[in-house]
């Protein structure tokens, strides 16, 4: 019988071809990871695993149990939830990573519309950037990572994951009430050239300063960046302020300051593409039901009016 713990181990290790980087995802020491293998290739009596000056790749029988584990694993996740369910223990539950603006621009929508339509169903949600949380989705400690994705900066699909599209998130301008563009019902990005501007760390971990830097230089000028901050609420405080302009996006309107103005830009606006990553093989229906509400949250984004913050 196999052992679940070894062969959540033997996964990760397989998929990232590396024990130390298992370790590190898994919390534990490399001796352990190597142990857990150990043991699970004495249990079944065939070697699964071969180190090269490449690193650590799978044999032909560790590559047949790698096809198996997701489902094996899966299964087991399953069992132990109807188990529970059953026994009136617990109701049905989907473990989803969320980055912030997804946690509080789509992740309301779309828990409301569940409580209405599967009132039994429970959300376990983390706060987590989009790489952590594929980490965590597989080693089955999430079901749904969501993510964020761009043509200039595609995010790259690790094995074992499938990649799904949610929406697409425009970007608004946001700038102080008191600018003299304030009152616009919509903005030419060109005309904002002169601008000091207010945008995400170009080092920073998502893909939306890419955006920004793409979008202004297709509109024929190189921002003026007075400031490059990983924080949406802080770049429109320095909006309201009157230090810059920024692009930031839709999903990040949820929380508006009184004293700055979001105007949609004319003609097509940059966005991000927000998506969602599950395990290859997925097939709960919870985890879809999950999805197509995030989707519909999508669909109720604002595309092409001002906004305004509720006083």
């Amino acid at each position: 019988m196999l052992d679940l713990k070894l062969l959540t181990t033997f996964r990760e290790v397989a998929l990232r071809r590396s024990f130390s980087e298992a370790a590190t995802v898994l919390g534990y020491t490399q001796p352990a990871v190597s142990q857990h293998v150990s043991r699970l290739e004495s249990a079944l009596g065939v070697r699964l695993l071969v180190r090269d000056a490449r690193g650590v790749h799978a044999t032909p029988a560790g590559e047949l149990l790698l096809t198996r584990a997701a489902a094996l694993l899966d299964a087991a996740r399953r069992a132990e939830d109807d188990v529970r369910e059953a026994a009136g223990a617990g109701r049905p539950c989907v473990r989803i990573g969320a980055f912030a603006t997804l946690a509080g621009g789509l992740l309301p929508g779309a828990t409301r519309d569940l409580r209405a339509r599967r009132p039994e169903l429970r959300l376990e949600v983390k706060v987590l950037e989009p790489d952590d949380a594929i980490d965590q989705l597989l080693t089955d400690r999430l079901d749904i990572a969501t993510i964020i994705d761009s043509e200039l900066q595609p995010m790259a699909v690790r094995p074992g994951v499938e990649h799904l599209h949610l929406c697409d998130d425009p970007l608004f301008v946001v700038m102080g009430n008191d600018h003299p563009m304030a009152g616009r019902a919509s903005i030419g990005l060109e005309e904002l050239a002169e601008e000091g501007w207010l945008m995400p760390d170009v080092g920073g971990t998502c893909a939306d300063s890419n955006i920004i830097l793409r979008a202004c230089r297709e509109a024929g000028f190189e921002p003026d960046v007075r400031l490059a901050f990983d924080d949406y609420p802080a770049l429109q405080g320095m909006a309201a302020a009157g230090v810059g302009v920024a692009l930031i996006p839709s999903l990040a309107t949820a929380n508006l300051r009184s004293d700055v103005a979001v105007i949609p830009l004319r003609g097509q606006p940059p966005a991000r593409r927000i998506g969602a990553a599950v395990r290859v093989g997925e097939t709960s229906p919870t985890v879809d039901h999950v999805i197509e509400a995030l989707r519909a949250a999508g669909r109720a984004l604002p595309t092409g009016r001002a906004l305004t913050a509720v006083a």
